[in-house]
C-alpha cells in the first residue's frame, strides 16, 4: 500500500493523472466537464473549472482506488488525491488550448467519423444511431455538447502522443539501452546482523529532543478509539437449525422442479385474445372452453373452433419451439406445473387467456430422494442457518437502536462484549482491521461526537459485528515522551549501522586496491556467491539489486566493485566480480522497439518539459486556496 502512496505522490502519479484523461472521450464526460454551476475553482488563462467538475471527478478517482485496495478508504491519502486532480485539470486545459492554438483540431466531417466507430455507438460491426440517441438521453447532453468534449480530447490526445511517440534517439542509443537491460552481474553478498552491534547503546536525553525537535513532524499520534464489539456469525445458529422431514420433501421437490426446468417440452395451447372483447368477456369465454375439456370435447376440436392464435390454430393448437421465457414468468409456471398430458386451466398473460397442454416432456432425468438425499440435506440446513441468520440481524439491529449498550444484544444472542483500546486505522485485529468496520470506526460522525450503538456491519467473512465507540481521540502531535521510545530505537539502529560500516571499511578499502583473493584473506566476513544475477531477476531484493547495479563495473581481472547498504536487521556488502550480457536476453527488433519504449523516459520527459513551459506562460490562478 505505500507504494501505491508513494506512486500517486511522484512524477509518475502526475503522468498516470494525464494519461487517465485521454480515455474520458465518450462514457460519462459530460459528468466531469459539463455544465453546472459556475463555482470556479481553477482559472486557466480564460478558462474556467468548476468545483463541482473537479469533486466529480475527485470522486471518480477514488471510487478506482478503492477498487484496488478492496474499499479499504482507510487506506488511500485523499489530500493527495484531490491535489492530483486538480493538477491534471490544470494540465490538460494547457494542453487542450496549445492543441488548439497549433491548430490540432479536427473538423466536424472527421470528429463525426471517428464517433461512428467508438464501440459504444455499434451494433453488429455497424454505427448505431439508437444507441447514440440512448447514450444523449442517459447523459442529459446534447449532440453538440458531446462534439465539443470529443473534439478536445481527440485535440489532447494527439498532443500527447505526438510528443511521447516522436522522441528522436538514435540507433546506437537504442542498442546501448538494450545492453544496460540485458546486463548480468556476478555478484557476492555478505550479510552483517546489525544485532552484534552496539548492543547496550542508550541516547541521551538530550541527543532524544534534539532528534524530535528536528524531525517533529513526522512524529503525529494518529485518530485512535475505544470501542465495545460484539460479532455474530452463522455457525452459531447451526446446532439449532434442524431440518425436518417435509423440509426435506420441499428441498427434494424444489431441486426436482429445477432439473425439469430445463427439459424439452412440447406444448399446444387455445388463446383467447382480448382484442375484440373485454377482458371479462375473454375470461368467461376461456372458462366456457375449459368446461367443455372437462365434458369430454376434444382439445383439437376446441382449438379448432376457439383458438385465435394463426400460428399454431391449423397445426391442433401446437407452439413450435417452446422454451422456458418466451411468454413470460406466468406462462412458464403454468407449463412447468403440468404433468405430460394435463391441461392448465385458463392463464392470462399480454396476448390473453390461453388453455395449455403438456404434450410431451423429455430430456430430464430426476435421481431418486434417497440418491440425492444427503446433499439435499446439507442445502436445506444451509439455507435455515442463513434464514434464521438474517432475522438474527434484523432482530439484532432493532436491540441496538433501541439501547444505549451492547449488553442487551450481547445477552440476546449469548456472545461476549469485546473491548478494543487504543485502536488506529492500521490495527491488524481480525475484526476491527476489515474495511468497512474501519470506515464506520473513523467516520466523520463519530469524530463529531456519534456514540450510539451501531447497526449491523457486513464483514468479509460473512460475519456482522455491531460496535459502541467509547471515546475518540483525533490525530495531534506526539509529545517527546510519546516519541522517546521510538527516537531511542532509530538512534540505536543509526548507531549499530555506523559501527557495522565501520567494522567492514577496511575491507571496503582493500576490495578497491587489491584482488579480492587478498582482501577477503584479511577479513572476517563471509560472501556468498550469486552467480550472475540478470538484471529485473527478482534473484535479489529490489534495494540490493539497485545497489549490485549501481556500483561501477571492476576495472581488472580478480578484482570486484562492492558497497555496503543497510536493510532491515542487516548491513549487507553487496560485490560484483564480472559484467556480462544474459544469453537468455535475444530479441526481436520490434521487441526491442517495445523495450525502448519501455524503458527511454525520453518522451515523457520531454512532455513534462513542455507541460512546464506552458505553465510558465500561462496565468493560472487557483481560487479556493483553503484546497492547498
Amino acid at each position: 500500500m505505500e507504494t501505491f502512496r508513494r506512486l500517486i505522490r511522484g512524477w509518475l502519479g502526475k503522468v498516470l493523472l494525464v494519461i487517465f484523461l485521454a480515455p474520458l472521450a465518450l462514457v460519462g464526460i459530460e459528468g466531469y466537464f459539463a455544465g453546472g454551476s459556475k463555482d470556479v475553482a481553477v482559472q486557466v488563462n480564460d478558462q474556467e473549472i468548476t468545483k463541482t467538475e473537479l469533486d466529480n471527478w475527485i470522486k471518480s478517482q477514488k471510487e478506482q482506488y478503492l477498487e484496488g485496495v478492496g474499499g479499504d478508504e482507510t487506506l488511500l491519502n485523499t489530500k493527495v488525491i484531490e491535489d492530483q486532480v486538480y493538477e491534471a485539470a490544470i494540465v490538460r486545459a494547457l494542453l487542450i488550448q496549445q492543441a488548439e492554438k497549433l491548430g490540432l483540431v479536427l473538423s466536424d466531417e472527421q470528429l463525426g467519423s471517428l464517433l461512428r466507430q467508438q464501440q459504444a455507438f455499434q451494433q453488429d460491426g455497424k454505427f448505431s444511431q439508437q444507441l447514440l440517441d440512448n447514450y444523449l438521453a442517459g447523459s442529459n447532453s446534447t449532440i453538440n455538447q458531446l462534439l465539443t468534449n470529443f473534439r478536445q480530447q481527440t485535440a489532447l490526445n494527439l498532443m500527447t502522443q505526438g510528443i511521447l511517440s516522436t522522441s528522436i534517439y538514435s540507433a546506437k542509443d537504442a542498442d546501448n539501452l538494450i545492453k544496460l537491460i540485458s546486463q548480468e552481474r556476478t555478484t557476492h553478498l555478505a550479510e552483517i546482523p546489525l544485532a552484534n552491534f552496539a548492543q547496550n547503546f542508550v541516547a541521551s536525553n538530550a541527543a532524544v529532543k534534539a532528534y524530535y525537535d528536528k524531525n517533529v513532524a513526522a512524529y503525529n499520534r494518529a485518530a485512535n478509539v475505544d470501542v465495545q464489539y460484539v460479532v455474530l456469525n452463522k455457525a452459531q445458529f447451526e446446532s439449532q437449525a434442524q431440518v425436518t422431514e417435509q423440509d426435506l420433501q420441499q428441498a427434494y421437490q424444489a431441486y426436482s422442479a429445477t432439473l425439469a426446468k430445463d427439459a424439452k417440452r412440447e406444448i399446444s395451447h387455445i388463446l383467447i385474445t382480448t382484442d375484440d372483447r373485454t377482458d371479462e368477456a375473454a375470461a368467461a369465454l376461456a372458462q366456457k372452453v375449459q368446461a367443455e375439456l372437462k365434458a369430454g370435447a376434444k382439445f383439437e376440436d376446441l382449438v379448432k373452433k376457439y383458438s385465435e392464435d394463426s400460428s399454431s390454430k391449423d397445426v391442433k393448437g401446437h407452439v413450435d419451439g417452446y422454451a422456458v421465457g418466451m411468454f413470460g414468468d406466468v406462462f412458464d409456471q403454468a407449463v412447468l406445473a403440468l404433468q405430460q398430458g394435463q391441461t392448465s386451466a385458463p392463464v392470462k398473460t399480454e396476448f390473453g387467456y390461453h388453455i395449455i397442454r403438456l404434450d410431451s416432456l423429455s430430456g430430464v432425468n430426476v435421481p431418486s430422494l434417497a440418491s440425492v438425499r444427503d446433499q439435499l440435506m446439507v442445502d436445506a440446513k444451509a439455507k435455515k442457518v442463513e434464514n434464521m441468520y438474517q432475522d438474527a440481524i434484523g432482530q439484532a439491529n432493532e436491540t441496538a437502536l433501541d439501547n444505549d449498550s451492547l449488553d442487551a444484544l450481547a445477552e440476546q444472542y449469548k456472545v461476549q462484549v469485546q473491548t478494543a483500546r487504543n485502536v488506529q486505522a492500521n490495527t491488524t485485529d481480525v475484526v476491527l482491521s476489515d474495511a468497512q468496520v474501519k470506515q464506520k470506526l473513523f467516520s466523520e460522525q463519530v469524530a463529531e461526537g456519534d456514540r450510539n450503538v451501531s447497526t449491523g456491519i457486513s464483514m468479509k467473512d460473512g460475519s456482522t459485528m455491531w460496535f459502541k465507540v467509547l471515546d475518540y481521540r483525533a490525530q495531534r502531535p506526539q509529545t517527546l515522551a510519546e516519541a522517546t521510545a521510538d527516537i531511542q530505537a532509530k538512534l540505536k539502529r543509526a548507531e549499530q549501522v555506523k559501527q557495522a560500516e565501520a567494522s567492514v571499511k577496511q575491507l571496503l578499502a582493500d576490495l578497491k586496491a587489491k584482488p579480492a583473493t587478498q582482501a577477503l584473506a584479511s577479513s572476517t566476513v563471509k560472501f556468498e556467491n550469486l552467480g550472475p544475477v540478470p538484471r529485473f531477476s527478482q534473484l535479489l531484493p529490489d534495494a540490493l539489486e539497485k545497489v549490485a547495479y549501481s556500483i561501477p563495473a571492476p576495472t581488472k581481472d580478480g578484482f570486484w566493485s562492492a558497497k555496503a547498504t543497510d536493510s532491515g536487521d542487516y548491513l549487507f556488502v553487496v560485490a560484483v566480480s564480472a559484467v556480462g550480457q544474459n544469453p537468455a536476453f535475444n530479441l526481436s527488433d520490434e521487441q526491442k522497439s517495445q523495450v525502448v519504449n519501455r524503458f527511454d523516459a525520453r518522451g515523457q520527459q520531454e512532455l513534462n518539459d513542455y507541460i512546464e513551459y506552458l505553465r510558465s506562460t500561462a496565468k493560472i490562478e487557483r481560487k479556493d486556496q483553503a484546497k492547498n
